[in-house]
């Protein structure tokens, strides 16, 4: 079997090599992208080698079935969700916040967050080994969906790759996070220049990557047999790394105990259900029959409760947050039911009052149906970037190609490059948000080198400009363009005291000529990354603005710029106006 990372590299290196050769070409061309174009004209059909199609596999039986489960282990379950539940109730009647969305709506965002502008999404999970996705109605690919996907509208593809009787949980003892070192993703977090990690603790098919008392679906009951959480966390905290708890309030699926004492499946929403399911509406939910033979392999491991908010989602959140004392919440899978059926509310105000006066923490706005936008310590935005200015923090989650999760299908053509990249970055900061940066692993814990690659031109940027980026604020013009046409995006320090212009393309004269650069006369106006301060003059403010020199050293000569990426001017920012406008 082909290793893809290893023929990757080998190629990448050889290719620079020989490119290096030709200094002049060398001087105009990334090889890195060239090497990687190359690549990926052989890459499909390495991949289809890779791919197990039509490989038999034994079926995956848990120790316990759910059946077993429910009259070994419900019982118990239930009774430590009351005491936990009632615990948080307490909790929040003593504490500053209640759980109401409009106590909770009280809550300051922390300037740390506001400061910090990068963070790593970590999206893994058992998902990731079939890597797997393709567009639907949204412009993105979801891969991390696929262990909904592989019975619906990816069924041919999972039965053509997989075989016909590979189910759902057959992929559990295949993850066996060989690959996953926390101190590694760590040092790969810094080397990007983020400030915070979120992984994903527990995504729409409800296993969790931590040891939840709540479930034996996890990280330790099955494969790998590892608190890969607390393994994170404990590497978080020793560097500095504000770190986070990505949880889905929704499951595809689960066993719950009806009425009459018998097993059914409570599904997310009609359209997760099987064609010959027999669903029906039940007080807000859709619940179906159990079948011991098909839900077995689909939802080992989960122990039936009652009621699927209470007794699993509300004291399920309050164990991780005890735990593993989380720096943000990062909730999702929300969009079908309102907060107050999710009791979201009632979780962050206990994850606020058990943070007050010891460290400042902060939650998103995905509550429950309709309180994006409206509720939360920041708005997400999903691949569809904010267009405008935001006086109110947000965030924009996107991955570096089209693909949320793991996917061996992608390849140059929907990458991001790294300019591209910083770009987006600069954009988003200057429009008041936070870049929530997707890092895909594979089935192993394996960050494909592309990834890597991208995260460390990233991280040498911002070694050189990361002034401009943390700890701003939006400027008083969002951007404009030069005189010949190149885009220059602002952004300000929070004290107001200083300006950046960035200007994303290379001036094809003498000159940057910024029109937004409000300043004050006769202060200096540098270049990021340059020791000496540049000449300029004043052009006009309602017409061109400021013209600074570019320094004769890297007139014609890039090699003496300070990195290869979107240049940075820091000017005095005359606040006041008192230079005129």
């Amino acid at each position: 079997m082909w290793n893809l990372d290893v023929f990757y590299n080998t190629f990448i290196s050889s290719f620079k090599k020989r490119l290096n050769n030709f200094d002049g070409m060398r001087k105009l061309i990334n090889a890195h992208w060239i090497a990687s174009a190359t690549l990926m004209v052989v890459l499909p059909f390495l991949i289809k080698s890779c791919k197990p199609t039509g490989t038999a596999y034994d079926k995956f039986v848990y120790e316990k079935s759910i059946e077993v489960l429910f009259e070994e282990e419900s019982e118990n379950l239930i009774a430590k969700a009351k005491a936990d539940l009632s615990e948080l109730e307490d909790a929040n009647l003593m504490g500053a916040y209640q759980g109401s969305l409009e106590s909770i709506d009280q809550h300051p965002t922390p300037e740390w967050y506001k400061d910090a502008k990068l963070c790593i999404f970590y999206d893994w999970g058992p998902y990731s080994i079939a890597g797997y996705g393709q567009k639907g109605g949204s412009r993105a690919r979801y891969p991390d969906w696929y262990l909904n996907h592989m019975y619906h509208e990816h069924a041919e593809h999972h039965k053509e790759v997989w075989g016909e009787d590979f189910q759902r949980d057959d992929f559990i003892p295949l993850f066996n996070a060989e690959n996953f070192n926390a101190d590694e993703i760590v040092e790969m977090v810094r080397m990007s220049g983020a400030k915070y990690l979120v992984p994903f603790s527990k995504h729409h098919d409800g296993f969790c990557l931590w040891d939840s008392k709540y479930t034996m679906r996890d990280a330790v009951d099955m494969n790998p047999h590892r608190d890969l959480t607390a393994e994170l966390v404990e590497v978080c905290k020793r560097e500095g790394i504000y770190h986070g708890f990505y949880f889905s309030v929704e499951e595809y699926e689960y066993p719950l105990i009806s009425e009459s004492d018998s097993l059914v499946i409570r599904y997310w929403s009609d359209n997760m259900a099987p064609d010959n399911s027999g669903i029906a509406q039940q007080s807000g939910e859709i619940h179906g029959p159990f079948i011991s033979e098909r839900d077995n392999r689909k939802l080992s491991g989960k122990i039936p409760v009652r009621n699927f908010i209470d007794e699993l989602i509300v004291p399920q959140a309050k164990d991780y947050i005890d735990k593993y004392d989380p720096d943000i919440l990062w909730f999702d899978g929300e969009w079908q039911r309102p907060a107050e059926y999710y009791r979201t509310p009632d979780i962050v105000a206990y994850f606020y009052n058990r943070a007050e006066g010891r460290k400042e923490v902060v939650a998103n706005d995905r509550l429950g149906m309709g309180t994006r936008e409206h509720y939360g310590d920041f708005y997400t935005s999903e691949t569809d970037e904010v267009v405008a200015k935001m006086d109110y923090p947000w965030e924009e989650n996107r991955s570096m190609s089209e693909s949320y999760g793991y996917n061996h299908t992608d390849s140059l053509e929907n990458y991001l490059s790294a300019d591209e990249l910083i770009q987006m970055l600069v954009r988003i900061v200057a429009k008041g948000g936070n870049l929530n940066l997707m890092v895909n692993p594979d089935g192993t814990g394996k960050v494909p080198q592309m990834q890597l690659d991208l995260l460390k031109e990233l991280g040498q940027w911002l070694e050189i400009n990361g002034e401009a980026i943390y700890g701003t604020r939006p400027y008083e013009v969002l951007c404009d363009n030069t005189q010949l046409g190149q885009p220059v995006w602002y952004t300000m320090s929070k004290d107001s005291t200083y300006g950046y212009a960035i200007v994303f393309d290379w001036p094809k004269s003498e000159t940057f000529i910024c029109k937004g650069t409000n300043l004050i006369w006769e202060s200096e106006v540098t270049m990021l990354g340059y020791d000496k301060a540049l000449k300029w003059i004043d052009v006009g403010r309602d017409k061109w603005g400021m013209s600074a020199n570019i320094p004769v050293e890297m007139l014609g000569n890039p090699d003496a710029r300070p990195g290869k990426y979107a240049w940075v001017l820091k000017f005095e920012y005359d606040k006041n106006n008192e230079y005129g406008r």
